[in-house]
């Protein structure tokens, strides 16, 4: 199921409310919760509706460390769920996701009788795949038409996702800082860079000029 998640992500459909079971309005938060493999501080923020700062702090830990595979974390309810914090905003501006620039063979594109959900670049000299932010590797597989690829999680919601790639150099649940190798671009395609922020799709081109 998660993996199919993030399949989705990758094709752009909006996904998440067919894929769970309908939720009792009137059923209280937990106090706890047990983490599971693929699980990340954001992740498991967006689940219970706080920022991902709230819950490690009340955890007495940072976002930065890693999560332990059936740790119990304490889930903060009515008084203790703070706003999210201006700290949590991403501020950071995006990087350029290969070495060099390089042209945009295909832009991004909402019309219905031409959808592009991200952006393909043109395969120039540069090589090398870099993470545009920091964030999680949460899915690591191979597509049709897309080839190898990889998506990262990072803060609020945002994925990022990586396709045409000939070798990945990174392992699921490993983290990864801005600029960090992700792997080698195929010899005869370009790279496909699409970014979302939960069930939406975001221009990245626009993203990768003035930031989020």
């Amino acid at each position: 199921m998660r993996k199919f998640r993030y399949i989705l992500i990758l094709l752009g459909i909006l996904f998440g409310s067919s894929l769970s079971p309908k939720q009792n309005p009137k059923a209280e938060i937990p106090s706890s919760y047990r983490v599971t493999k693929g699980d990340s501080w954001f992740g498991i923020a967006r689940k219970f509706k706080i920022s991902p700062e709230t819950l490690a702090k009340l955890n007495g830990r940072t976002t930065s460390e890693n999560l332990y595979e059936r740790e119990v974390l304490r889930i903060p309810k009515g008084n203790e769920k703070l706003a999210v914090s201006q700290e949590s905003i991403l501020k950071e501006k995006p990087a350029f996701p290969l070495t060099q620039k390089e042209k945009v063979l295909k832009k991004y594109s909402e019309l219905t009788y031409d959808p592009h959900k991200g952006i393909q670049f043109q395969r120039g000299n540069s090589s090398l795949v870099r993470a545009s932010l920091p964030g999680k590797v949460v899915h690591v597989d191979y597509m049709d038409g897309y080839e190898n690829f990889v998506i990262l999680e990072h803060q609020n919601g945002l994925y990022s996702v990586y396709g045409n790639l000939e070798r990945i150099q990174v392992t699921e649940g490993q983290q990864v800082n801005s600029k960090d190798r992700l792997g080698i671009l195929s010899k005869d395609k370009g790279l496909y860079f699409q970014m979302n922020r939960q069930k939406q799709n975001l221009n990245p081109e626009r993203i990768l000029e003035v930031g989020i």
